[in-house]
């Protein structure tokens, strides 16, 4: 399927941020699996880019503290939903300021297939 690059990552961060809210509320190890996968999908989009790569990181890192505090505590920490909320404006801007950098009439195959995974 042909798509404009702005659009393909739109609907990528949309499908990324309810995953969020949902690690923010309770999630738990199934949330950060979609997480996991969500992101992932949202990097194939680009050539390796090490910026996006460390916000992905970090995004990724912070979901597993909040999803480690919900397991413990009865609600995460602000610390912990600060710093996720931080690393997803990050995430955003950086998949954003990407795809504009790369104009807005260039177009890409964006595979739906799902991604194997390894044994």
């Amino acid at each position: 399927m042909f798509k404009i690059l702005t659009d393909a990552v739109d609907e990528k961060l949309a499908l990324i941020s309810p995953v969020l809210r949902r690690i923010e509320e309770g999630g738990q190890t199934a949330d950060l699996r979609d997480l996991r996968y969500y992101l992932v999908r949202a990097l194939r989009l680009f050539e390796r880019n090490p910026g996006i790569e460390a916000a992905a990181d970090d995004l990724y890192t912070a979901a597993m503290v909040v999803v480690g505090e919900n397991t413990k505590l009865s609600q995460p920490s602000a610390r912990g939903r600060r710093l996720l909320k931080d690393a997803h404006l990050r995430f955003y801007s950086r998949l954003e300021a990407a795809a504009d950098r790369v104009g807005p009439y260039e177009y890409l195959v964006v595979p739906d297939s799902p991604i194997r995974q390894a044994a």
